[in-house]
């Protein structure tokens, strides 16, 4: 609002009221009612201050930021969503939240068209050729059993034992064999640091020449099929280690491969 234009309002109003503050004494009611005495100076002085008073506390008013309602209403913060707590079998769009037992709450942005697979891990509900998914997994007591041959895996563990740390997961998984050219790096997710390390499939393996038709990595974890790649985020989250699993296959389009880093981009945690 123009501050000239204010100003000049209020001297108008201000001597309106004092011409009427002259006049009042010589004007008679309508009806009978009782007359008041005429006003003396001091109390027209007073009268006038305290217009003067109103007159410049609307001006200040309307001269205030975020007063002026000329430029419509006034915008209001709108509060982020509570995101849903993520359920097996579900269908997917926008903020989740899961635990990670004993290490961390997490919350996640999912797009449309992908599902719960369970209570730690999402995917785009396709067929094995185009699966993408992000898992968080949920016991780091697994990770003491990393298969020293992913094929041949009946054969035993990595010895010695995987330690408790970052780099002892990330080594181990770096040293498996028909696991490609596997080099650990250094990230960051929501401020906590790790590695990552991408792990690949042979693309002509046969799973039915591998024990039990399978090709596993570590105890409980088995791969899709050939050509598979999966990126593993390691992270030290308050002391304790956090792994997610986040894969692809050789049929997963560019488009769900964006998807499922998008997510993995999403992620914040809040330690327990």
């Amino acid at each position: 609002m123009d501050t000239d234009l204010v100003y000049e309002d209020a001297t108008r109003v201000l001597d309106a009221v004092l011409d009427q503050l002259d006049t009042i004494p010589q004007r008679r009611p309508m009806w009978p009612a009782r007359r008041f005495p005429p006003l003396n100076t001091a109390t027209r002085i007073a009268l006038a201050a305290v217009a003067v008073l109103v007159l410049a506390l609307v001006g200040i008013r309307f001269l205030m930021p975020g007063n002026n309602n000329t430029g419509g209403p006034a915008q209001t913060a709108r509060p982020s969503p509570t995101p849903s707590q993520l359920r097996a079998g579900e269908q997917l769009d926008g903020r989740y939240s899961l635990t990670v037992w004993g290490v961390a709450n997490a919350t996640i942005t999912v797009p449309e068209g992908w599902f719960a697979y369970d209570s730690a891990s999402v995917n785009n509900h396709a067929l094995d050729p185009s699966l993408t998914a992000v898992i968080f997994w949920p016991s780091d007591s697994d990770f003491e059993r990393v298969f020293a041959d992913p094929c041949h895996w009946q054969a035993g563990y990595v010895d010695p034992p995987v330690g408790a740390t970052v780099d002892d997961l990330a080594t181990a998984l770096a040293n498996q064999p028909q696991r490609g050219d596997s080099h650990p790096i250094d990230v960051s997710i929501d401020g906590y640091r790790g590695k990552m390390i991408e792990l690949s499939v042979p693309s002509d393996i046969n799973f039915a020449d591998c024990d039990a038709g399978e090709f596993m990595s570590w105890d409980g974890r088995y791969q899709q099929g050939p050509g598979q790649v999966d990126q593993l985020y390691i992270l030290d989250v308050g002391g304790q280690r956090l792994v997610i699993d986040t894969f692809y296959m050789p049929g997963t389009s560019e488009a769900d491969r964006a998807e499922r880093q998008a997510i993995v981009n999403s992620i914040q945690l809040d330690r327990l």
